[in-house]
C-alpha cells in the first residue's frame, strides 16, 4: 500500500509533527507498504522561515521531500487571530481562509507535490496550518486528517468543519480529543481511530548534563514543552514561587524549553533553553516528577516520556486529555487551583515510595497501549479498512 504524510515541519521539532514524521518512519520500514512525506524547509511555527535544504531525503526508508515556504506568518496574521480568539462563530469564510493563508506555511510546491501524489491515502497533520486546511480538500476522497486538537476557538471555524467533514477518515490521540472532535463538529459518522502516539526508548542518563547545570544537589520537579501563557507554564511558575514562599524544601523547578517571554533563572526556577534530546532524557530521569500545567492537549507525548524515565506526572485537572491518562493509568496525581496544586506537589516531593509506585503504574499503561508494535498493526489495519 502507498501512503503519503503532509506535515508543516519535519524534524525533532513540534509535538504533532514530530509524533507523526516518528510513525511515518515506522510505517516505511513494513514490508508491502510505500511511504512518503512532503513537508517544508521550516523549522519555526514562529516565522516559518526556509531553514532547510529543498530537495529529496531519505530519513531510513521514508522519503522525505522538503518545499520552499513561499510566505509565512506576517503581520496580517494577528489581527485576524485576535478576532477569531474574540468569537469564532462571527467570522466571514473569506477571513478564515486569510486567516490560514497568513498563519502560514504557505508553499506552491507543497501543493503541487500534494496534488500530484499517487498513495492510496494522504495524512494530513495538524489541522491548524495551511497545508492541512488548503490541501486536504484537494484530494479529499483520499485524505485522512489527524486533527492533533485541543478545545480552541480556532477549532470552531466553520471552514475547519468543512475540512473535517470531507475527509476519507480521522485519526485522533485520544479518546478525548475524539469526544471533543465529535462535539465540536458533524463528525462521528466518519470512520476514525484513536491511535495515540509511539513511545520511544529512553535514553540513558549522562551524569554530566545535571552537573553543568548545578542540579546535583537539589532535587527537582520538570516541566517539559513551550514556556508560554497558552501552555500554562507562566502560571505553573506563579504557583512555584507561591509554593516554595509557604513550603520549606529544597526542591527546584526546571523548565525545559523556550521562553515566550523573558523570565530569568533564580534559585527555585531554573530555565534551560535549546536542550537536545540527551539533555531531555538526562532530566526526566533525574528529576523526582513532571508537571505539565497545560489545559490544551490533543495527547501529551512528555506523560508517557516521563514514565518510560521513571518518574510520576501531575498534571492540570482542566485537560481532558491528560486527565483521563493519569486516571486511566493511576501514573499520578492532577490539581485545579493552587491549594490542590500545593497538596499535590507536597505529596509528591515527600513520598518517594508513592513516585516510584505510580510511576511503574504509568509505565506499565504506555508500554501496553502505545508501543510501537501494537500502534503500527493498529495504524495499518486502519489503512487497509480505508483504501
Amino acid at each position: 500500500m502507498k501512503i503519503d504524510f503532509v506535515i508543516p515541519r519535519y524534524g525533532p521539532v513540534g509535538g504533532a509533527e514530530n509524533a507523526v514524521g516518528a510513525l511515518a518512519r515506522r510505517v516505511a520500514l513494513q514490508p508491502g507498504w510505500s511511504v512518503g512525506l512532503y513537508t517544508t524547509c521550516a523549522q519555526s511555527s514562529n516565522s516559518w522561515e526556509n531553514a532547510e535544504i529543498p530537495g529529496e531525503i531519505f530519513d531510513d526508508s521514508l522519503r522525505v521531500n522538503r518545499y520552499l515556504v513561499d510566505s509565512g506568518r506576517d503581520d496580517k496574521w494577528s489581527p485576524l487571530e485576535r478576532r477569531i480568539q474574540m468569537g469564532p462563530s462571527s467570522i466571514e469564510a473569506t477571513k478564515q481562509d486569510e486567516f490560514f493563508f497568513h498563519q502560514g506555511p504557505v508553499s506552491e510546491g507543497l501543493a503541487n507535490a500534494v496534488r500530484e501524489s499517487q498513495a492510496d491515502l494522504v495524512m494530513f497533520a495538524p489541522y491548524l496550518f495551511w497545508p492541512t486546511m488548503a490541501l486536504a480538500p484537494q484530494v479529499k476522497n483520499r485524505a485522512v486528517v489527524i486533527p492533533a486538537a485541543h478545545d480552541e476557538p480556532f477549532l470552531r471555524l466553520s471552514r475547519v468543519a468543512e475540512m473535517l467533514q470531507s475527509s476519507r477518515g480521522l485519526i485522533y490521540g485520544s479518546a478525548a480529543e475524539q469526544r471533543l472532535l465529535n462535539r465540536t463538529h458533524p463528525v462521528a459518522h466518519l470512520p476514525s481511530l484513536v491511535l495515540g502516539w509511539g513511545i520511544e526508548a529512553p535514553m540513558k542518563s549522562d551524569p554530566s548534563i545535571a552537573q553543568n547545570l548545578g542540579l546535583i544537589d537539589r532535587p527537582y520537579a520538570i516541566c517539559v514543552g513551550r514556556i508560554e501563557h497558552a501552555k500554562g507554564t507562566l502560571a505553573l511558575i506563579d504557583f512555584w514561587r507561591t509554593y516554595k514562599s509557604r513550603s520549606p524544601g529544597d526542591h527546584q523547578l526546571v523548565l525545559l524549553g523556550e521562553p515566550s517571554v523573558s523570565i530569568e533563572s533564580d534559585e527555585d526556577v531554573l530555565i534551560v533553553r535549546g536542550a537536545d534530546d540527551a539533555t531531555k532524557w538526562s532530566l526526566l530521569r533525574g528529576a523526582d516528577f513532571l508537571i505539565n500545567s497545560s489545559a490544551l492537549e490533543s495527547f501529551s507525548l512528555v506523560l508517557f516520556e516521563a514514565w518510560a524515565a521513571g518518574i510520576p506526572v501531575l498534571v492540570n485537572r482542566y485537560c481532558e486529555t491528560t486527565r483521563d491518562h493519569v486516571a486511566c493509568s493511576n501514573g499520578g496525581l492532577w490539581y485545579g487551583n493552587y491549594p490542590e496544586f500545593e497538596v499535590a506537589v507536597s505529596r509528591l516531593a515527600s513520598d518517594s515510595s508513592l513516585r516510584t509506585q505510580l510511576a511503574e503504574n504509568g509505565k506499565y499503561f504506555g508500554e501496553r497501549l502505545y508501543s510501537w508494535d501494537a500502534l503500527i498493526l493498529r495504524f495499518t489495519d486502519f489503512c487497509r479498512y480505508l483504501g
